[in-house]
C-alpha cells in the first residue's frame, strides 16, 4: 500500500512540476507541448477548439494557437494516412496484368490507381496494341482496363487493354507470346482512420444527353 501511494505521489509531483512550466507530460519528463502524451491514449470523444482551416506548417492533427489544423506529415510519423506507392512489374505477357494481389488489407486501406504506363523491359516505350490478337495493323485498339479491386480481403490490380494484346512496336511480325513488358503503376493507399461509408454503385442513363440536366440522388452517409 505504501508503495502504491509513493508511486502516485511521484507521478502527481512530476505532473505538477511540469504544469508550472505551462506543459504537462504523461510518460515523459520533457513535454514539448501543453500536453505531451508518450504512449497510447483511449478516449470516447475528441474535441478541437476553433481548429480553423488546415495549414501547410506540417506536423500532426493539432489545434494550435493560430486556430488552425496542421496537416499530417507522413515523413515525421510512423504510419502515414496517405501512402504513395510505385509498383513496377516486369516480365509481363502480352495479355497484360489480369489479377495481381498487392497484399494490402482492404479493411484498413483504400487503394486507388492514379497513373500508369506500359513499356518494354529495357525501358523503351516501343509498345503497341494488336487488336483481336490477329497480327494485323488495323489501326484499332481496345479500351484501357487499369483498376484496383478488392478480392479475399486484399486489394488487387488489373492493367490491360480489352480485346488487345501488347506487342513490340519495332517488331515486323510480333510473336503471339511476348513476355518482355513492364507496367508501372502509381498508387495511393488511403488509411481508414475514423469512419467509412459503404456506398453502393450508381448507374444513370443519360439518354444521349451531355448530362448537364441530369440529377442523381445523394448517396447515403453524405
Amino acid at each position: 500500500m505504501e508503495r502504491r501511494i509513493y508511486i502516485i505521489m511521484t507521478l502527481f509531483l512530476g505532473m505538477l512540476m511540469n504544469a508550472q512550466t505551462g506543459k504537462v507530460g504523461i510518460g515523459t519528463t520533457d513535454p514539448k507541448e501543453n500536453l505531451d502524451v508518450n504512449g497510447d491514449t483511449y478516449t470516447n470523444s475528441l474535441y478541437l477548439r476553433n481548429p480553423g482551416e488546415p495549414t501547410m506548417t506540417g506536423g500532426s492533427f493539432l489545434a494550435t494557437s493560430a486556430n488552425s489544423l496542421q496537416l499530417y506529415n507522413p515523413n515525421l510519423e510512423t504510419s502515414g494516412l496517405f501512402n504513395y506507392l510505385k509498383l513496377s512489374l516486369t516480365g509481363i505477357s502480352g495479355a497484360g496484368l489480369t489479377d495481381y494481389d498487392t497484399k494490402i488489407d482492404a479493411d484498413k486501406f483504400l487503394v486507388v490507381v492514379h497513373n500508369y504506363s506500359f513499356k518494354m523491359n529495357d525501358g523503351t516505350t516501343n509498345v503497341a496494341l494488336d487488336y483481336g490478337d490477329n497480327g494485323t495493323n488495323d489501326n484499332r485498339q481496345g479500351s484501357p482496363d487499369v483498376t484496383s479491386f478488392k478480392s479475399n480481403g486484399t486489394w488487387h490490380i488489373r492493367a490491360r487493354f480489352t480485346d488487345s494484346r501488347l506487342i513490340a512496336l519495332t517488331s515486323a511480325n510480333p510473336p503471339r507470346t511476348y513476355n518482355n513488358f513492364t507496367i508501372d503503376l502509381y498508387l495511393m493507399a488511403y488509411k481508414r482512420l475514423i469512419t467509412k461509408q459503404n456506398i453502393t454503385d450508381i448507374n444513370a442513363d443519360l439518354g444521349g444527353t451531355n448530362g448537364s440536366t441530369q440529377t442523381i440522388n445523394k448517396p447515403s452517409g453524405f
